[in-house]
């Protein structure tokens, strides 16, 4: 797999994007993408980009995004990938 793998990282960004709107791993209210970029001090930008599996991000950026989600990172990148 390459790293700009395009299916990976849709996978990826659907994965992140349906707990960030609080319908996998955690239940509740949605995280807007600017509030999320206040939680975590990752642009808004950006996550919109990992959201449509258009960036890879690092690990550091993952840990930011999980612990703003209040989230683990390990349940962040948790997902399943054919």
């Amino acid at each position: 797999m390459a790293i700009g793998d395009n299916k990976f990282l849709k996978a990826f960004g659907a994965h992140f994007k349906a707990i960030r709107e609080g319908k996998k791993v955690r239940t509740g209210e949605k995280i807007s993408l600017r509030r999320l970029d206040q939680l975590s001090e990752v642009d808004h930008s950006q996550i919109h980009r990992i959201e449509k599996g258009e960036s890879a991000p690092s690990i550091v950026t993952l840990k930011a995004l999980a612990d703003a989600l209040g989230v683990s990172l390990v349940d962040l990148v948790t997902f399943d990938y054919d």
